[in-house]
């Protein structure tokens, strides 16, 4: 009886020692959810979008934008970065052509993101967005996911989607119908908000006005004067968070994190030297020079084959840019108008005697002076600089035909 009450109250004693185990793991599997559960609801994570001044290369002529992200008290501090891509991608210029060039998500450590800042002399603000702490997650989830290998190449498109555009839609897929972006029109065109960041930079801003058409002539609003980044701080700032009735704004706090006394010096001689002004010059020398070979009977025909294999020329690359790159900037260019594809032809017809380019050179010239007389009513604005190479065609349309006589 004493050894079957022993070994009773040592199977006793297992069976209670295996339910307070049980029991033991039940209430740490608890305490660890709830801890887990807590930290999700307040987690130390800090979203913030950082917006930066334009820079010396033409490719940052528009300023940047990207997010950054704090968190695990101080353990992470990450910018993700939507503005990279590789020089060394094959066939590199023309995938940049066409449109076809990925762009993509790079993350990497803030620090090396302050320091080039820093280095090239860029301002840099700090929005930080006052999210809940489960959207602060879902940022961070998004932008982690975003960067794996396969999820992180898209193409860019100027207007569309870009390093700017990129951080509206981040915020509108994991905020919802909850973010409320200012909705309204300005008072200016896509394109005059392109120019007004050019102005030190005549020249390329002559290059993007002429393969640019319809498309950016419209008149901007909130959304699309976001795909530049200091429209993005500017209308963040005007950006609400509607919840449960209640209204705040997305930017908690604003503050430069990089802020220098003089902007990034863009000037050089080509900034006084603009195009407009070399073309008119340009234009009074052949005026100067069609005078004195009226008076000697001497006839040159070479600049006048030049012009008009260069005009014609552009008028390629426009119908090119327009009907085989997958821009939507560059459609619908009315520059085609004076840039006739016809002309690369012409310009081996100007010695030719027959009353085909004889009449071609007559209507050329006249459509030509129409289109120039008619640039204040047309729905695309031309640049300054294109003023003079259209009088210098149809001068030399007219030398051609007189000269013929």
């Amino acid at each position: 009886m004493l050894l079957i009450s022993k070994k009773n109250l040592i199977l006793r004693l297992k069976l209670e020692k295996t339910k307070m185990r049980k029991y033991l793991f039940l209430l740490l599997s608890a305490f660890m959810f709830l801890k887990v559960s807590a930290q999700s609801d307040t987690n130390d994570l800090k979203i913030s979008v950082l917006t930066c001044a334009r820079g010396q290369m033409i490719y940052e002529s528009f300023g940047h934008c990207a997010f950054r992200v704090q968190g695990d008290s101080g353990r992470i501090d990450r910018v993700y970065n939507y503005g990279t891509f590789k020089f060394n991608t094959p066939f590199f210029v023309i995938k940049f052509v066409r449109g076809f060039l990925d762009y993509y998500l790079s993350a990497y450590d803030y620090r090396r993101f302050f320091l080039e800042y820093k280095h090239d002399g860029r301002d840099v603000y700090e929005q930080v967005l006052d999210l809940s702490a489960e959207d602060r997650q879902a940022v961070f989830d998004y932008l982690e996911w975003n960067a794996l290998e396969q999820n992180r190449y898209y193409k860019y498109n100027f207007l569309e989607d870009n390093c700017a555009t990129r951080i509206r839609d981040c915020i509108e897929k994991v905020c919802g119908n909850s973010v409320v972006f200012p909705n309204g029109k300005y008072d200016f065109t896509l394109r005059e908000s392109i120019n007004n960041r050019l102005v030190d930079m005549p020249w390329y801003r002559l290059g993007v006005n002429i393969l640019m058409g319809l498309p950016v002539d419209r008149i901007a609003d909130s959304r699309s004067a976001m795909f530049l980044p200091d429209y993005i701080f500017t209308i963040l700032n005007e950006t609400y968070l509607v919840s449960d009735g209640e209204k705040k704004k997305i930017v908690g706090q604003s503050n430069p994190l990089l802020k220098f006394e003089t902007p990034v010096n863009r000037t050089d001689f080509t900034t006084h030297c603009s195009p407009a002004l070399v073309f008119w010059i340009l234009f009074v020398v052949w005026a100067m020079i069609t005078i004195i070979e009226i008076k000697s009977g001497k006839v040159h025909r070479f600049c006048d084959s030049l012009l008009l294999f260069l005009s014609g020329l552009l008028g390629v690359v426009f119908i090119f840019m327009w009907f085989f790159t997958e821009h939507t900037v560059t459609a619908w260019n009315l520059n085609l108008l004076w840039a006739l594809p016809s002309h690369l032809v012409a310009a081996f017809m100007t010695r030719s005697k027959k009353l085909f380019w004889q009449k071609y050179f007559i209507i050329a010239s006249v459509f030509t002076l129409i289109v120039l007389i008619s640039t204040p009513i047309l729905p695309q604005h031309f640049d300054v600089g294109v003023y003079p190479i259209m009088c210098m065609l149809i001068m030399c349309m007219a030398r051609l035909v007189f000269f013929r006589r």
